[in-house]
């Protein structure tokens, strides 16, 4: 039996557990940092882009003329949702009353890594209550039309296919910018960086980029010659502006890495 132990032992320290990536301060030891990391990544994941500054919701309809879509009141919901319940909705997209889920790019959220997800939780635990209940999430004209021609699916679709099929994996070396954009860049580039049709395009388009260039786009949203490049540029300012220059750089390597791959024949 002492042997058997012994053998486990030594297996253990030959193969310990993979650590999961995570974005910097994801190990903070203190609730403070860790709070703060939690809230930081509320800006990179865009919860702000799609609830609203002050997570309070809002309509996210890109024209009135489209008809209103509503994000909901975060800070009045959150409360009602046990530790458990929000992971089975922000990383498993189920929510507590079973219904089905539509529209928040869980897809993206299911790679967080518990610390990640943790700090967002706590962060999220912080929030005080205000505002007021927004009506309920329906589609409007343009996501309707998507659905019906099967670009969109609801929450468990979208999971399936974004696990299925990833970004490609360009080695070790861009492990980690791959988590990153998987989690931050696939919301609004789908589920392997390919783009989506009349929305956004494939980051293969990063290969005309050098390393400065793309790095300023992801610092300040300053493209080509300083021009701005539409939403891109929007988002970057608001939400890439957050991460951390170790961070930022990792991602850069991995789309270019990835942009700049052999073609396949």
């Amino acid at each position: 039996m002492r042997h058997w132990a012994l053998a486990a032992l030594f297996l253990a320290a030959c193969h310990p557990q993979t650590k999961q990536l995570s974005y910097e301060g994801a190990d903070k030891t203190t609730d403070a940092a860790r709070i703060e990391h939690g809230k930081r990544l509320t800006y990179i994941l865009d919860c702000r882009g799609c609830h609203g500054e002050n997570l309070q919701g809002e309509d996210m309809s890109d024209k009135p003329e489209d008809g209103a879509i509503y994000s909901p009141n975060v800070t009045l919901l959150v409360s009602k949702y046990s530790d458990a319940q929000l992971d089975q909705l922000l990383r498993h997209g189920k929510p507590r009353d079973g219904r089905e889920f539509w529209f928040m790019p869980v897809e993206s959220f299911q790679f967080l890594s518990d610390e990640d997800f943790a700090a967002l939780r706590e962060y999220l635990r912080t929030l005080k209550p205000g505002g007021r209940p927004l009506p309920p999430f329906k589609f409007n004209a343009v996501e309707y039309k998507d659905v019906e021609q099967g670009i969109l699916g609801n929450a468990q679709a979208q999971i399936r296919k974004y696990r299925d099929h990833p970004p490609a994996d360009m080695g070790a070396q861009y492990a980690w910018g791959r988590y990153l954009a998987q989690t931050a860049c696939s919301e609004c580039h789908n589920n392997a960086l390919q783009g989506w049709p009349n929305f956004t395009p494939s980051l293969d388009i990063a290969g005309a980029y050098s390393k400065p260039e793309l790095t300023q786009l992801l610092t300040d949203g300053r493209g080509k010659m300083g021009k701005d490049v539409g939403p891109m540029s929007r988002v970057a300012r608001r939400n890439f502006s957050h991460l951390t220059p170790r961070e930022r750089e990792a991602i850069v390597d991995y789309v270019l890495a990835r942009a700049n791959q052999p073609a396949k024949r």
